[in-house]
């Protein structure tokens, strides 16, 4: 009797914990999922173990490529799977009973009767060889085949929510890439927008707020869709990591490179503030969505001169161009973005300081020490999460960064 009873109890159970996560991993994004959470963790420890020693170059990446078929396969088997063994649970105490059922044959009192007919029940096969008498336990096999409909059209909206949003982000970052040439750095991407007389077209103003809703839309499917962060594409310029370190390069050349005094049209531009605010949101949800604490990073004397030789790099490459750097002329440094607040730690909503002007706006009123400063402090507030993105998506910060460039044809010269 103590058996049947743990049977019954654990059988209830395992079935409202299947529910529970296909409605938190498939109509819930709010809620975090217990199975499929852990499940999808566990897929990517193992496969990153395996591609750690994976022998052959471009190994590793082809077999990270395939987490994310695994996941979505492997999550929808393993609902179907626990399903049947929770109703399994269920029938057990009567399986063998021949008032409860009605079979062919003497059936077993084990689990093995019961997982047949809970499997025919789930996939609606109907074969008829066993047949519950009672009405409960005909009422439970009803309820077993519904469920087992229900969980089929949610695990195909499932997929056809998950693969639509992994093609849209690797568009996005393809089109990115393919914006900037290569360069994470953003350059090529300025000297295309540049009119010939050193003003600056509206289409630029648009390109910066595009992105700044695609990043946004890209963060928003991987929180409603926790897989995405699995999705390895092989090319490094489609995934999302190379998307915020080119996000990164595009508003340290425009907001922190470029001189405030000679173009600040472009460096106040309220698209460029927008693409900066969605660049640190996107990475403190991003972060916390993965669990992925960032590494704790002290600015050191050494870190701080490494930014600093990058951001010399930064303005030379800008004045090579004919352009004038912050470095060169700003009277009023720009200051650097730390954090944009959504709530109070309590989760409240966030109040306003007492006495604050509703007109004050610090992104235009405030100004800090210096342009090389002001660099490093938004280096030092962003490099952190897209260092534990890349350890959590399986690549190296070295390869996210560094140029693809495109090769251009112009014939022989004679």
């Amino acid at each position: 009797m103590t058996l049947y009873i743990l049977a019954l109890l654990a059988g209830a159970a395992l079935i409202a914990l299947v529910q529970f996560d296909i409605v938190a991993t498939v109509l819930h994004p709010e809620v975090r999922s217990p199975l499929s959470s852990g499940f999808q963790r566990a897929i990517w420890r193992v496969l990153t173990l395996a591609a750690r020693h994976a022998p052959g170059h471009g190994t590793a990446d082809r077999l990270l490529n395939w987490s994310l078929p695994l996941m979505v396969v492997g999550l929808i088997g393993m609902w179907l799977g626990l399903l049947i063994v929770g109703f399994a649970l269920l029938y057990f105490p009567w399986i063998d009973d021949p008032a409860a059922f009605s079979a062919p044959h003497a059936l077993n009192a084990g689990l093995l009767d019961g997982l047949y007919f809970s499997g025919v029940t789930v996939a609606t096969l109907g074969f008829g060889d066993i047949q519950p008498l009672g009405q409960g336990l005909r009422l439970l096999a009803v309820a077993e085949a519904l469920m087992g409909a229900l969980t089929a059209a949610l695990s195909v909206a499932y997929v056809l929510a998950v693969y639509p949003a992994l093609s849209q982000r690797r568009t996005i970052a393809t089109a990115l890439d393919a914006e900037v040439a290569g360069h994470p750095s953003g350059l090529p991407l300025l000297r295309r927008y540049l009119g010939e007389n050193g003003q600056w077209p509206d289409q630029i103003a648009a390109q910066l707020r595009d992105l700044a809703l695609e990043l946004l839309s890209i963060t928003e499917s991987h929180e409603t869709h926790p897989v995405l962060y699995y999705a390895h594409p092989r090319r490094i310029q489609q995934s999302v990591l190379r998307v915020l370190v080119t996000t990164q390069g595009l508003v340290g050349l425009l907001r922190y490179g470029l001189s405030p005094d000679a173009h600040r049209e472009l460096v106040y531009h309220p698209q460029l503030l927008l693409l900066e605010q969605a660049l640190h949101y996107s990475l403190r949800r991003l972060s916390a969505s993965l669990r992925a604490a960032p590494p704790a990073q002290p600015a050191s004397a050494q870190l701080r001169a490494q930014l600093a030789q990058e951001y010399a790099r930064l303005c030379d490459e800008i004045e090579a161009i004919g352009m004038l750097s912050a470095r060169s002329s700003a009277r009023r440094p720009v200051p650097a973005l730390v954090e944009a607040a959504i709530e109070a730690p309590d989760g409240t909503l966030p109040r306003s300081s007492p006495g604050a002007s509703k007109a004050e706006d610090p992104a235009l009123d405030l100004s800090s020490a210096s342009p090389v400063d002001a660099f490093e402090v938004f280096r030092l507030e962003t490099d952190p999460y897209i260092a534990a993105y890349a350890a959590a998506n399986g690549y190296s910060v070295e390869a996210a960064r560094a140029d693809y460039p495109s090769v251009w044809w112009s014939g022989e010269s004679s």
